[in-house]
């Protein structure tokens, strides 16, 4: 191969890599560890119910838990917590 197809597949292969998925493996933002240490999704909902919210979903998104709910004033929210601590994450941000 000359110099320009060598170019040519190094775009091809970078143009091919770049449009794949971003999500297409597990992430773990959270760096919780394993899961069997994590503590319940009942248990941030019994939290955040205390708190007057309404939960409408708590899933597991990029090592974190995601909920949706209502807030106490009837905002709808999405928040981000730590599965191990259960305390809320800055909005954006994951780890530690």
């Amino acid at each position: 191969m000359n110099r320009l197809s060598l170019s040519l597949a190094a775009v091809a292969a970078a143009a091919l890599l770049a449009s794949a998925p971003a999500h297409a493996g597990s992430k773990d933002l959270c760096g919780a560890g394993p899961r069997d240490q994590w503590r319940p999704m009942a248990e941030l909902e019994q939290q955040l119910n205390g708190q007057g919210w309404r939960i409408e979903k708590i899933e597991v998104d990029d090592g974190c838990y995601e909920v949706e709910a209502l807030d106490k004033d009837g905002w709808k929210v999405e928040a981000y917590f730590h599965p191990k601590t259960l305390q809320r994450l800055q909005p954006g941000r994951h780890g530690h």
